[in-house]
């Protein structure tokens, strides 16, 4: 049987992050049977996670793959939660056009990236991250963007801390800092596990401490509908494309920069909650995804904020996006020497 490319970057990915969630939705099912059928991924004894085997492990090295074994298996607690946790968001990057493989901060050319939290914390001597909580840095050519996977059991955030961390010239790359907050396939969920936190820290709720961050600010579900938005919001200048689509020929560049146009228009299809919170002590008209309103409508309840919905193909169209998020190609992995791969039998 020859591997797939899509095999072989599945098995770099377990490779990578150690351990990846057996239960996650982002994982292929058919790759996935493949490779514990030829026994190069293997179902740790904890029932909770995908391992790579020694086979796999030989497999990846014998095509310029290597990777650090881990010697220590992790059964339970907080450190092989936070591990899952950012292999399912790897999961979900990795199912679109992100390179989840980055072992430093990129150039300004590079394709879309994502630079996991633990790949600056395996290096020897080297710890830029302190105690920041983010798993890791989300990469366009002019925004990184911490992200952080946020559970009904957090520790909250201290602000300043993680701002004085995420914008660190050598985390940004002299790009514009952001921060995005995902966690579970429900964006109301999400804003509800921010509101609160589980233990008697001195940190911050996190939505409280969104609020004190001072940067641009994303909620995306851990979804098809999040992969959508975090493509729309990827295109530059997406605000102004999409007010100029709505208003048209009475489109007005804004005179606040709280606002997207002129008659106090706002697009919130980031879900800038800071944001909208702040435009609506105004008075603020938002357009946002037609899914996103109903957990927007809880924050601003009873502001002087009118909801508008977009569904999800008008504002990609107004962006001449795509219709297809993305399509994966299943070929034959080819090396270096022009010859196809065989997994053991």
């Amino acid at each position: 049987m020859f591997m797939t490319d899509a095999e072989i970057s599945l098995l770099r990915l377990c490779a990578w992050c150690k351990d990846l969630p057996n239960d996650s939705a982002f994982l292929n099912t058919k790759d996935l049977g493949s490779l514990l059928l030829t026994k190069l991924l293997y179902y740790s004894r904890n029932g909770q996670s995908i391992r790579l085997t020694d086979s796999g492990r030989g497999i990846l090295q014998s095509i310029g793959y290597v990777y650090e074994k881990d010697n220590t298996v992790r059964s339970v607690g907080t450190r092989l939660t936070k591990r899952l946790n950012t292999s399912n968001l790897m999961l979900f990057f990795f199912g679109g056009k992100t390179d989840v493989f980055c072992s430093s901060v990129p150039d300004r050319n590079s394709p879309l990236s994502f630079l996991p939290s633990f790949a600056l914390r395996r290096e020897k001597n080297k710890n830029p991250l302190g105690t920041a909580r983010f798993n890791g840095m989300l990469y366009t050519k002019n925004t990184a963007r911490a992200v952080y996977y946020i559970t009904e059991e957090n520790d909250g955030l201290y602000p300043e801390a993680e701002r004085n961390t995420f914008t660190m010239n050598i985390l940004t790359g002299g790009r514009k800092s952001a921060a995005a907050f995902t966690g579970d396939k429900s964006l109301e969920k999400i804003i509800e596990y921010s509101a609160c936190k589980t233990t008697n820290s001195r940190a911050l709720p996190v939505l409280s401490a969104v609020r004190r961050l001072d940067c641009p600010v994303t909620f995306f579900p851990l979804s098809q509908a999040g992969a959508r938005q975090m493509r729309i919001i990827s295109v530059r200048d997406h605000r102004r494309i999409i007010a100029e689509s709505i208003l048209k020929a009475k489109y007005k560049p804004p005179e606040k920069n709280y606002y997207d146009a002129a008659e106090k228009i706002l697009i919130g299809i980031d879900m800038d909650i800071p944001r909208m919170e702040t435009a609506a002590e105004y008075g603020v008209h938002i357009f946002l995804l037609d899914w996103q309103v109903n957990a927007v409508k809880e924050i601003l309840r009873g502001k002087r904020a009118v909801l508008h919905p977009l569904s999800t193909e008008t504002a990609e169209e107004m962006l001449r996006l795509p219709s297809e998020l993305y399509v994966k190609e299943t070929k034959p992995y080819i090396t270096e020497k022009g010859e196809f791969l065989s997994a053991p039998v």
